[in-house]
């Protein structure tokens, strides 16, 4: 069953995420938090899932070092008896291309003592993985000229 600090960090977690608050967000995981993404990290770098809380750390950082965050919104929630599950409108600008990426997210969490312990992140991976190979596409293009 959730607990109010459980839900907080749910908010929490949202808010700071649309702002970019890096450090805001890591306060609200456990160190051995679970991060599952089910997109190719290979194929696209800032979408690969992680163990731990530096690991996830990294993997948020090139997500801000990639993109700007102009919009994340929550669609909807639910808080279920095991879990937090929502979906989010997000909206992000590439900043080397200025490509927008547009995409409705799933995700899931599972939380322990107020902190996240489990994170299931959910894209259109097809979707994604065609943004990356566009953007490669562009920079080389830029590149080559």
């Amino acid at each position: 069953m959730h607990t109010y600090r459980d839900r907080t960090a749910f908010y929490l977690l949202n808010e700071r995420w649309a702002k970019s608050d890096l450090e805001g967000v890591m306060a609200l995981f456990a160190e051995e938090a679970l991060h599952l993404i089910n997109v190719d990290g290979v194929a696209v770098p800032y979408a690969t899932s992680t163990y731990g809380k530096e690991d996830l750390r990294q993997r948020l950082q090139i997500v801000l070092d990639t993109f700007y965050i102009d919009k994340f919104d929550i669609e909807s929630y639910v808080h279920e008896r095991e879990f937090t599950r929502s979906v989010v409108m997000t909206h992000k600008t590439h900043k080397r291309t200025g490509e927008r990426l547009c995409e409705r997210l799933r995700f899931r969490y599972w939380f322990k003592d107020g902190l996240i312990v489990r994170t299931e992140e959910n894209h259109d991976a097809p979707y994604i993985e065609a943004f990356q190979r566009f953007v490669w596409q562009l920079e080389h293009a830029a590149r080559s000229a």
